[in-house]
């Protein structure tokens, strides 16, 4: 099968409100994260995409997708926190969100896949 930008970062970017956008996220990483395409995934944030791609999951995943932006880091971390608890079931992440140094804005929300 074909995988859209398979070992890069893709951006599918949106911006807004935590609580404006949380459901159609929500459904976007359902899309993203369909069990029938994707093996594990897991969610989280960063200031610098590329390099935490490079430097973090590389290896042992085939692609980033960036979903959402926000200078604000509470904001971003409110949607990590949200998407999180919604997949909470199937996704990598051990804790729900907040687990680094982020350095300066924008902060971006992405998603990370391993396909099947």
């Amino acid at each position: 099968m074909k995988r859209m930008d398979e070992g890069v970062v893709h951006f599918d970017l949106t911006t807004g409100r935590p609580a404006d956008v949380a459901s159609m996220l929500r459904r976007r990483v359902s899309a993203y994260t369909r069990e029938d395409r994707v093996g594990r995934f897991k969610i989280g944030i960063t200031n610098n995409p590329h390099g935490r791609f490079s430097n973090g999951y590389a290896r042992d995943y085939d692609q980033m997708i960036v979903l959402y932006r926000s200078s604000s880091l509470d904001s971003v971390s409110r949607v990590e926190c949200d998407l999180i608890e919604h997949n909470g079931e199937i996704t990598r992440n051990r804790i729900a969100g907040g687990g680094g140094d982020y350095g300066e804005p924008p902060y971006y929300l992405y998603l990370v896949v391993r396909y099947r």
